[in-house]
């Protein structure tokens, strides 16, 4: 039998709570501003900014994985109510593993080319969390078929070069879903896909999310994606939180002049001949001294998902 390891965690607290997270390099200037944020259980939260706005670096803080340089500064990080900050470091990344995965963005450079599939997708079940290796294999055989791969099998013994983008991003969330999450971050996992492709997989992370009930925080730059995706949607730009609100009250009617031009600036497939309307510069200098200055109010009000 598998030996599963019970983290000090509360199944009935909200799977993620992020209370002022401020995130800097060590010595240098911030890239979270007093961040807050609730994910609750089998809520999908859409996390949506421009490049650079934060959003990806709120997953790294969530997980651990900050890179070198990056420090969290100050505020608090809790998984299904266990402070990570009160914890070891060893006991922090067991509580995160056995809580929250990762689908990252990029397939081709997720994977180790020079390992076999299969042991990328058990490699976390048997040593971090004490799984058996049988059992971890069939796991492993489970989620590549349902996600749709043929032959899983022979899937499990090939190596990344030898499968498609589209297979490879499949991989990725097999080996997400695998250890059973509560928590799920996705960040922008259909950025290096074509078209096509994108909506199979946004297809499957929903079907996967709906059936197993796991939370999932949405790292996207894309509106569109968030109309699709989310229940409930937090706004960033330059580390800061400029709106949070209800996915469809956000887009029927958004409440903040950037997240208005967010929306404006999303090409509408209805209409391909429309010019794109980038977010105005005048727009992104103001709210640039406006964080900068640390002037929450004049920086909007922020809406509380209900």
């Amino acid at each position: 039998m598998s030996r599963h390891h019970n983290p000090p965690v509360d199944a009935s607290a909200p799977t993620l709570q992020v209370e002022g997270l401020n995130v800097a390099v060590r010595g240098g200037p911030a890239l979270l501003r007093a961040v807050s944020l609730t994910v609750q259980p089998g809520e999908v939260r859409a996390l949506v900014g421009e490049s650079g706005a934060g959003k990806s670096m709120i997953g790294k803080a969530v997980l651990g994985v900050l890179p070198r340089g990056i420090e969290q500064a100050s505020g608090s990080i809790r998984l299904q109510g266990a402070s990570l900050e009160a914890l070891s470091p060893a006991a922090r990344r067991q509580t995160v593993a056995s809580v929250a995965s990762l689908i990252p963005q990029d397939p081709l450079t997720a994977l180790n080319p020079s390992r076999r599939i299969g042991g990328q997708i058990t490699d976390r079940l048997v040593r971090r969390l004490g799984w058996s290796s049988r059992d971890a294999h069939a796991r492993a055989l489970e989620l590549l078929d349902r996600v749709y791969i043929r032959d899983p099998a022979r899937v499990m013994a090939a190596y990344p070069h030898e499968l498609s983008g589209g297979m490879r991003q499949r991989v990725l969330i097999a080996a997400a879903f695998a250890p059973r999450p509560s928590l799920i971050v996705a960040d922008e996992p259909t950025t290096a896909l074509d078209v096509t492709v994108q909506k199979q997989i946004l297809q499957l992370i929903r079907e996967l999310q709906a059936e197993t009930g796991t939370a999932v925080l949405f790292v996207t730059h894309d509106m569109g994606v968030v109309a699709k995706v989310s229940q409930t949607v937090t706004v960033l730009f330059d580390g800061k939180v400029m709106e949070d609100a209800p996915t469809a009250q956000l887009l029927a009617q958004p409440g903040h002049p950037y997240t208005r031009a967010l929306i404006a600036a999303t090409p509408r497939y209805t209409h391909p001949h429309e010019p794109l309307r980038p977010v105005p510069d005048e727009l992104v200098a103001r709210l640039r001294q406006e964080v900068a200055r640390g002037d929450a109010n004049t920086a909007g009000a922020t809406r509380t998902a209900a």
